[in-house]
């Protein structure tokens, strides 16, 4: 369980399917969750890019690899936030810990959903390989 955000269906005409909500008001620069990861060889990821599992995977750009793992997965909740290009969360990558946490960008309200930018920078509003819903 997560003491600041809990997984909910959001209903139709939406097609997000489920999403990340707030369980209480959460102040700005809070860290809301640590996502702990595996990561995924070169040899497998290849393997993934035709499955629905390739889009939970965030590129692991961490320099000691020199490109041997290109991708990980986190395991945690992380994976029920949703897109967006005005998101209220940013994610930072833990090389030393492999983490992935995720921290407020705003004060956020309960009941509020969480969001993130998928590309990685707040701001960035490169396309998606999605409709991306507002």
């Amino acid at each position: 369980m997560n003491e600041y955000f809990e997984i909910k269906e959001i209903p139709p005409p939406s097609k997000k399917g489920r999403g990340a909500f707030a369980k209480k008001s959460i102040k700005k620069g809070t860290l809301v969750e640590v996502a702990h990861i595996l990561l995924i060889s070169n040899e497998d990821y290849e393997k993934l890019t035709d499955t629905i599992f390739w889009s939970y995977c965030f590129e692991w750009d961490d320099p000691k690899y020199n490109g041997e793992n290109p991708a990980a997965v986190p395991l945690s909740l992380c994976q029920f936030i949703n897109h967006s290009y005005s998101p209220n969360l940013r994610y930072e990558y833990d090389y030393e810990n492999l983490t992935i946490n995720y921290y407020t960008e705003q004060d956020i309200a309960n009941g509020e959903e969480l969001t993130v930018n998928y590309n990685g920078v707040v701001n960035d509003k490169s396309p998606m390989w999605f409709e991306v819903e507002n």
